[in-house]
């Protein structure tokens, strides 16, 4: 592992509380202006031109030293994004296994639960605290079978009803 203040891909302890970070909208977001190619040698010879030339410019070296910070602000970024990325793809593929996991004992669990009802003289009893778990699992079947007998039910009623009398 390395240092949580300079993480790579793959760590899952990071420090990125030097970073002031922004939450803005989508709206937002389009008003922006973009970095074009090039940017990065803009501001190179800004930050690494004499104090006399910026002065002799015109260029304010409170402004010079601001774009300085905000620059490294973005380095930073970069530096960090690509194990914080790395670190959500984890993430979301964790949940999709683990709610693919609960799924499949849910479903396990359902089963066993119907089973039991089905074979004791007081199914009911046996089934009734877990009414919400058998929803759940066998509700899309029950929906989808319903479904089906509706169409079945569609395709044989105009059948009968264009037959001759």
């Amino acid at each position: 592992m390395s240092d949580p203040k300079h993480p790579k891909v793959g760590d899952r302890t990071m420090d990125l509380s030097d970073i002031e970070l922004v939450d803005i909208t989508p709206d937002h977001v389009a008003h922006l202006s973009k970095l074009r190619d090039g940017h990065a040698g803009a501001i190179a010879a800004l930050l690494l031109s004499d104090p006399a030339a910026r002065q002799r410019a015109g260029l304010s070296e409170v402004e010079v030293a601001e774009l300085g910070a905000l620059w490294q602000d973005c380095q930073r970024i970069e530096e960090v994004l690509p194990a914080v990325e790395k670190l959500l793809e984890l993430l979301h593929e964790t949940r999709l296994v683990r709610a693919h996991e609960i799924a499949y004992r849910l479903g396990e669990m359902a089963h066993q639960v119907r089973r039991r009802a089905e074979r004791s003289a007081k199914g009911a009893e046996v089934a009734a605290p877990f009414e919400a778990l058998l929803e759940y699992h066998f509700a899309t079947g029950q929906k989808a079978a319903a479904a089906r007998e509706k169409n079945k039910k569609e395709a044989e009623a105009p059948a009968s009803t264009n037959t001759p009398a």
